[in-house]
């Protein structure tokens, strides 16, 4: 996030815009902007110069949205005269930003050019197939898997069950395993079902038979935090220790908040600042427009994303009717879903049978 901020502020003070930080979210902007030690700061340059390199965010976070207090954030606006939004965040600050486009028919201080750039480990935002945070998070992740894997190894028999985060998105685990060559990847999309687990505990059993003490390498299974409620990592780890016969062994690992730490890898500083300078350059388009012409154009409040190579800009509307899965908070379409199957396919793991699939509700 801090990356994004700082490419933004680069920008504002070069054009000769005022950038305007809105620490800890709608919350502190609603209650303290009167204050004096106010929520509402202008940044200098000199406050924003070293962001570059520094994880999560120096101007804070909160997972509220405007809707707690609509009347404060719209005085807020007016009081400090705040003339566009940048909103950098996940799920939250996607629905923020919808909440906001929503209630631009009840306050003028909404109708403001406003951009949200997805930024969360998860890669659950609508609009866009890459959000800064999730290359970061991988690099731990794989790194972490790295290690348990060479653990694995130098025990020769032994299968590891480890917990990704990712919320209601099987990206992270997906990506990973295809990373690492998982034997297996749960994700909230397919589930997890008791006969799938008895086939992946059939399926490294013939693994390890084959192996004759030749193959060195460990084995490693991937499951999604909310891939089930009730298989967790240590009842899966639990299940394919008693079902090995002794053949084997199996141990669980949940990396846990270590997948959201670390130095922002170069791919999220790069697409970070390249988001950030777009999303500026986007706001300045409605330089000189009224209130009215800019609530009038979709593109007004937008969600900046990327899809293949291409950065475009997708009205919200549009992208909250047709794109988003607000139950589950994620896209609707999921681009990285076929990645699952050749996941599958490398390491050899059988996929269930149509019959067993439907029953389940998987794809069949």
């Amino acid at each position: 996030m801090n990356a994004a901020t700082r490419a933004a502020t680069a920008y504002c003070l070069t054009r000769g815009h005022t950038p305007i930080a809105l620490h800890n979210g709608f919350p502190g902007l609603a209650r303290h902007y009167k204050d004096e030690e106010s929520s509402v700061r202008v940044i200098k340059w000199l406050d924003a110069e070293n962001w570059a390199s520094k994880g999560g965010s120096e101007i804070g976070t909160n997972r509220a949205t405007p809707s707690e207090d609509f009347d404060g954030v719209s005085d807020a606006l007016t009081y400090h005269k705040i003339d566009a939004l940048f909103v950098v965040g996940g799920f939250e600050a996607f629905t923020a930003v919808s909440e906001l486009r929503k209630a631009r028919r009840d306050f003028d201080a909404f109708k403001i050019p406003i951009v949200v750039l997805p930024a969360t480990v998860s890669n659950n935002v609508p609009g866009t197939e890459y959000s800064i945070g999730s290359d970061t998070c991988l690099n731990a992740l794989i790194d972490y898997c790295d290690a348990i894997k060479q653990s694995a190894a130098a025990s020769r028999r032994r299968v590891f069950v480890v917990e990704t985060q990712g919320g209601a998105s099987g990206y992270i685990a997906t990506i990973a395993g295809l990373s690492i060559g998982a034997v297996a990847v749960y994700t909230p999309e397919e589930g997890i079902h008791l006969k799938m687990i008895a086939s992946d505990i059939e399926h490294l059993k013939e693994q390890f038979a084959k192996d004759k003490g030749q193959n060195r390498s460990g084995k490693i299974i991937l499951r999604n935090e909310k891939a089930s409620k009730t298989y967790t990592t240590e009842i899966i780890a639990n299940i394919i220790r008693e079902e090995s016969g002794g053949k084997f062994d199996s141990r669980f690992a949940v990396p846990g908040h270590v997948q959201q730490g670390g130095i922002p890898s170069p791919m999220d500083r790069v697409r970070a600042v390249r988001f950030g300078v777009k999303s500026m350059q986007h706001i300045e388009s409605f330089i000189g427009k009224s209130k009215d012409e800019i609530a009038n154009d979709p593109l007004s409040c937008s969600v900046i994303g990327i899809t293949g190579a291409k950065v475009q800009f997708s009205g919200m509307e549009k992208v909250e009717k047709e794109e988003t899965d607000w139950k589950d908070r994620r896209p609707k379409n999921e681009f990285w879903m076929d990645l699952v199957q050749i996941v599958d396919t490398l390491s050899g793991r059988p996929r269930p049978k149509k019959e067993d699939a439907i029953a389940a509700g998987l794809p069949a």
